[in-house]
């Protein structure tokens, strides 16, 4: 007989949201013992009941009520960040002119791409590897251009293959003492581009078509702009100085040091990559990265236009001082770069219920929007698992006592993240390492009624598959700038 495959679930456990104490966060408590504390104070002193209990119902009320989307205690550091931000630097950012020397200076970045410059490092015989150098972490990030096999049309027992290879790969990097902090994925979707073909029809270079042919090529191409998509997908590593060893970082230069690790660190990548049956290229240069931050910065401009039998490349024009923007305009919920407008959401909910492995092909494929997704892994060495598994095992028992003691019940979400840690373990014993991760998602328009319309969209196509998109209000500039793939990782937003 022959015994009958079962196919796999994945499941994306919640955030922690347990809090420290009987499920309040230390914000939370911080506020209600302040409450507490004013309203003692003034009866203490012998102010009437109702003028006493004023700073308590105002905390009680701050701590546990919603506006906007946010928790209430939320929008006070969000709008002292923001008032402080524009005091500090305004809302319009405009790079400094003329960009056209003659030497090869690096671009000038905005505040919130602050101390990221390209650096070359000698790699292979005849090659360079670019890297995104952050001066303010001291990180290195490599970018690699990845394509693979169709994965939607491929059947499911070989997806759950190409999965568990991709697991593997992220796996191999969560070891003690690891030079790596984080790995990600990010993909830039968009419009494929046919109007090129369009043109193409309108010019002359078409020769004499059969009559009614060009009308009927027409069509077809009309028809498959509005839903034809090109994926650009990239895979960064960053290494960071804090994480090279005493001995390293005292011995010679550090800087060098840092070098051999990313290199070291993305020829293991690309073998992993290809392990996990992954086309990948070889590592852009430096002239590759200042060619990919300008597609990412403008990913709405004109797609290139056949002139005289010849493509005119605009990127071709790309140097290390025009890699930047030349505009920063940020807004509340939205920000413009150059001539694109851009707004930015954390996933700030995975799907509750377990997946197929292919359940995020319907976002990814969505037509007509130009739009990116990144992704952050952050490898988290066992030990540290150990003891936060442990750490939060206690205090989740610790609250269901309590509980218990004050005749409180124990709630479903309480029991699932205690559930969701007991499996964490058995997976660590079982030698399954353990990831943190964070999701990043910008949309791109070329105006800001479009970005409205499309925004919407998305974030329906998003609730659809299961996740929960929140914008990140007050904070656009420094979310855009963790989305393109420079290694800017969220380490706030990072969930394990």
């Amino acid at each position: 007989m022959r015994a009958e495959r079962i196919e796999r679930t994945y499941k994306l456990e919640p955030l922690d949201t347990s809090g420290v104490f009987l499920g309040l966060g230390v914000v939370q408590c911080g506020l209600l013992g302040a409450g507490i504390v004013l309203g003692v104070g003034a009866l203490t002193i012998g102010a009437p009941l109702p003028v006493a209990a004023v700073p308590v119902v105002v905390s009680a009320a701050v701590s546990f009520t919603r506006i906007g989307g946010h928790a209430s205690w939320e929008w006070l550091p969000l709008l002292v960040g923001w008032l402080a931000a524009r005091l500090r630097r305004g809302r319009r950012w405009q790079a400094p002119l003329p960009l056209w020397t003659d030497g090869d200076d690096p671009a000038p970045m905005p505040p919130c791409l602050d101390g990221i410059d390209i650096v070359d490092i000698d790699w292979r015989a005849g090659s360079r590897l670019g890297a995104f150098r952050d001066g303010h972490r001291r990180t290195l990030t490599a970018v690699i251009p990845v394509s693979g096999p169709q994965f939607v049309v491929e059947p499911r027992g070989e997806q759950e293959r190409l999965l568990a290879g991709w697991g593997d790969l992220l796996g191999q990097f969560a070891v003690e003492r690891g030079v790596v902090s984080h790995l990600s994925w990010s993909d830039l979707a968009r419009p494929s581009g046919m109007g090129d073909h369009i043109t193409w029809l309108d010019s002359d270079q078409r020769g004499n078509p059969v009559p009614g042919a060009a009308e009927s090529y027409r069509e077809l191409l009309e028809d498959g702009t509005t839903t034809a998509i090109n994926h650009e997908a990239v895979v960064t590593i960053t290494v960071a100085k804090e994480r090279l060893s005493r001995h390293r970082t005292s011995a010679g230069n550090a800087d060098d040091h840092l070098r051999r690790a990313l290199i070291t660190s993305v020829e293991a990548l690309l073998r992993g990559l290809r392990s996990a049956a992954l086309s990948a290229g070889d590592p852009f240069d430096a002239t590759g990265l200042q060619r990919l931050i300008r597609s990412r910065i403008d990913p709405v401009s004109a797609r290139p236009r056949p002139r005289r039998g010849r493509l005119v490349e605009r990127l071709a024009l790309v140097r290390a001082a025009t890699a930047g923007p030349l505009v920063l305009d940020a807004g509340w919920r939205d920000i413009q770069v150059d001539a694109a407008h851009h707004r930015t959401w954390w996933v700030g909910t995975w799907p509750r219920l377990a997946v197929p492995p292919a359940w995020l092909e319907p976002f990814l494929s969505s037509g007509g929007i130009t739009r990116s997704m990144t992704v952050y892994f952050q490898p988290v060495p066992t030990h540290q698992s150990r003891r936060r598994i442990e750490r939060d095992l206690v205090k989740l028992e610790s609250d269901a006592i309590t509980k218990e003691d004050k005749g409180r019940r124990v709630d479903a979400r309480h029991r699932r993240a205690t559930q969701a840690l007991l499996d964490r373990e058995e997976e660590l014993v079982a030698g399954y390492p353990e990831m943190g991760y964070a999701g990043l998602v910008t949309v791109s328009a070329r105006t800001q009624e479009e970005l409205d319309e499309q925004a919407e969209v998305v974030e329906q196509l998003a609730r659809e598959t299961g996740m929960d998109l929140r914008v990140l209000d007050a904070r656009q500039d420094i979310a855009w700038a963790a989305s393109l793939p420079l290694g800017l990782a969220p380490s706030t937003l990072l969930a394990s």
